[in-house]
């Protein structure tokens, strides 16, 4: 089982749900944290070894999402 918790850095949300514009996403819909972290991986050197798990998670079938 892989957990991820979404803490937002910003005060505000710059991302809507695709039927009302004016609502935020909630929860982050899973490409939205994909493309995060491979942003991150991509700051931060691209790391032989983290690219191999960013690999691996791609691998995965569809999450099941728990959110509050």
């Amino acid at each position: 089982m892989l957990i991820l918790e979404v803490a937002y850095l910003r005060d505000a949300v710059v991302a809507a749900t695709p039927w009302d514009r004016t609502a935020p996403e909630w929860p982050p819909h899973p490409d939205r944290l994909f493309s995060a972290l491979v942003a991150t991986w991509a700051e931060h050197g691209g790391d032989p070894a983290a690219r191999a798990a960013l690999q691996w998670l791609e691998t995965l079938g569809p999450p099941q999402i728990h959110a509050a």
